[in-house]
């Protein structure tokens, strides 16, 4: 009796191409479904840019948090937080935060008159002792 094979059956020695199309096929499905993972892990990242550089590292740890934890509350926690605006819920303190930031980075005045006036100290000093 002469029996055909089926197409998945090779002879030995011969390439197996279901094999090698299902393996190309399994490492572009990992690829893709890794592309999307991480693509759904940097939303509350993409929605808290542009916000205060305090919410921005406070969801950013949120996120960097479940993505080790693989536990999804943070990263709902990360969403919450970067759709609210903290500036419009604490006006106030935010101003304050903002006006002594900006008191800190200030750069310092620098006077000349009291270099001028330790000279002139130091000098009087000079003749009062010679």
């Amino acid at each position: 009796m002469d029996a055909e094979l089926p197409f998945f059956v090779v002879a030995p020695g011969g390439t197996d191409f279901l094999m090698l199309g299902i393996g190309i096929f399994l490492v572009v499905i990992l690829l893709g479904l890794g592309a999307l993972y991480f693509t759904v892990q940097a939303i509350p990242d993409r929605m808290a840019s542009g916000s205060h550089k305090i919410q921005m590292q406070i969801v950013g740890i949120l996120g960097v948090i479940s993505l080790f934890t693989m536990n999804n509350a943070f990263w709902i926690a990360g969403i919450l937080l970067a759709a609210i605006p903290f500036h419009e819920l604490f006006p106030d303190h935010f101003a304050r935060v903002d006006q002594a930031l900006a008191e800190r980075e200030a750069p310092p005045v620098i006077d000349d008159e009291p270099e001028e006036a330790i000279e002139v100290t130091a000098n009087a000093e000079a003749q009062g002792n010679a």
